[in-house]
């Protein structure tokens, strides 16, 4: 049996349900196909132990675009924020620090430390807000050609230009920093105290598989500096309900649109003739269906796309040669904890709900831990302390867990894909999250106390559950090499590739990774410029 479309999104995560929302929105017949039994992608709400439902993977939202919320009306069909005012750093011995929306208990915080690292702080984010802007105006355009392009690649290049001539000579300077310097000299040029390096080492690092002594790699902090939540520039919220709030708006705004969506629809090959797409082949609930359409549009990694559904015969070998090439790793394992009642942080004892349980909790004890913690992973070996970032999202909606419980959520980093000694991630996971378990143990006095129960996915895990080759949550790491013009090759990196037909609208593609949406709109909006 054939179905008949105008385009196949594969991939139901947040950026294929925000193609084919803009394409239907375009009077386009569209179809969205779904490996798993639920929509979402990596932005997803489910029950990970019986009672307690919790985002699944990705965990907080910033990078979603305004534009794109208001042109969805995602509010309209339930998407709700809960904003996070709070960044908790416990520290095993010593002072801990905790920031919140009043300064001047920031400046008392940060005093604890240094007398001038709040002002340094202040004066950095100052420029890394500048930047960001530059880079975020960027965000929903299609980049220029690298070579070749028309009128509008010029002017698009144009435009960025500008916006960089627009900051100072200082401003220019740092941003040539930010963009190709390392983390370690950002870090030590503008601050003094130990702690505050430590909070600016996680920083430099988010979602990123990295050292701090390599150069472009702060890059990652930029594209996470850009986000807003509700029109407040840099904030941070909660999604009530669990990231799947996100896309079930997305999904109920596609299907009053008239999109059809197919969970269970695991897509095993797209169809070309000649170089030119005619569809997918798919099986759903468990038979062979071929879905025609001249366009298909892939949220899949470029790597899975490319080299696996698409096939390295139908490309020329240099192009095949560069994707198998893409730096794709990020080295996170996510882990989800049941809990019975309020973590006690030793730092700041008590059974009640407070203020450093409302936000972000980052565990780094040094510059130094991220070092170790790479080194480790390059040589095969979790490490040992990991770096975790980690938020009670209960502490703020009462919906996901029993009243007086709570859900955590977890982030460990470094975590390699590859493992040393012959190891495998299915026989050493149970060991590596008791592990992580009893670090945060150290931090957390009752938590074993108060566990009831976790789930983990490993970058194995990840890899099986959401078709990321190696984990990586952003479909190639965010460097400099690997971004606009270049994301995730320069013939592909205005969303279609050279297969005719065949578009990208995932994380490989520009801006990269992280819940923004944009790639699903920017490949929209190629898709409906070419056709």
């Amino acid at each position: 049996m054939t179905e008949r479309y105008d385009v196949i999104v594969i991939g139901a995560g947040h950026n294929g349900l925000v193609c084919a929302n803009y394409l239907a929105m375009a009077g386009k017949r569209v179809c969205v196909l779904e490996q798993r039994n639920v929509v979402g992608g990596a932005a997803v709400t489910e029950e990970f132990v019986t009672g307690y439902r919790n985002s699944t993977a990705s965990y907080v939202v910033s990078l979603l675009r305004p534009e794109i919320i208001a042109d969805l009306e995602l509010k309209k069909y339930g998407y709700e924020t809960i904003q996070c005012q709070h960044s908790f750093y416990p520290s095993l011995e010593g002072p801990s620090l905790l920031m919140g929306p009043d300064e001047q208990q920031n400046k008392e915080q940060f005093a604890q430390f240094s007398s001038d690292d709040y002002e340094n702080y202040e004066q950095f984010y100052a420029i890394v807000d500048k930047v960001g802007e530059v880079l975020g105006s960027q965000w929903l355009q299609i980049p220029p050609k690298l070579h070749g392009g028309g009128v509008t690649d010029l002017v698009t290049s144009v435009k960025l230009a500008l916006k960089a001539f627009k900051l100072s000579s200082d401003e220019r300077h740092r941003m040539l920093q930010l963009l190709i310097g390392a983390p370690e000299t950002l870090i030590e040029r503008w601050f003094e105290s130990d702690k505050i390096k430590a909070v600016m080492a996680q920083h430099c690092l988010p979602a990123n598989y990295t050292s701090l002594h390599q150069t472009g790699s702060a890059i990652a902090m930029l594209h996470h500096a850009v986000g807003e939540v509700d029109g407040k520039k840099g904030a941070w919220a909660y999604v009530k309900g669990g990231m799947g709030g996100i896309t079930q708006a997305m999904l109920k705004s596609a299907l009053d649109k008239g999109v059809d969506v197919f969970v269970n629809a695991t897509v095993s090959q797209i169809v070309t003739d000649g170089n030119v797409v005619t569809g997918v082949k798919a099986v759903v609930d468990g038979g062979e269906k071929f879905f025609n359409a001249p366009i298909v549009a892939a949220n899949t990694d470029p790597k899975r796309t490319f080299l696996k559904l698409l096939g390295e015969q139908h490309l020329d070998s240099s192009f095949s040669k560069d994707i198998s090439a893409i730096r794709q790793e990020s080295a996170s394992l996510r882990m989800n904890l049941a809990l019975s009642g309020v973590p006690n942080f030793k730092a700041m004892p008590g059974d009640a709900i407070m203020d450093h349980h409302k936000g972000t909790i980052s565990y780094i004890e040094s510059k130094e831990h991220v070092e170790q913690a790479y080194r480790a992973a390059r040589a095969g070996e979790p490490a040992f302390p990991p770096m975790i970032e980690s938020c009670i999202p209960s502490s703020l909606d009462d919906s996901l867990a029993p009243e007086g419980h709570h859900v955590m959520s977890v982030l460990a980093k470094y975590m390699p894909f590859d493992l040393a000694d012959g190891k495998t991630w299915d026989g050493e996971k149970e060991n590596v999250c008791e592990k992580i378990i009893d670090y945060l143990s150290l931090y957390i006095s009752n938590l074993r106390e108060i566990l009831v129960g976790y789930s983990c996915l490993t970058p194995l895990d990840l890899e099986r559950t959401f078709g990321m080759t190696r984990g990586d949550i952003c479909h190639g790491r965010l460097e400099l090499d690997q971004l606009y013009s270049m994301r995730p090759h320069p013939k592909a990196a205005q969303y279609e590739s050279p297969v005719k037909g065949l578009f990208l609208c995932g994380s490989g593609a520009h801006p990269g990774g992280g819940v923004t949406g944009a790639p699903g709109h920017n490949a929209a909006k190629s898709i409906l410029k070419r056709r």
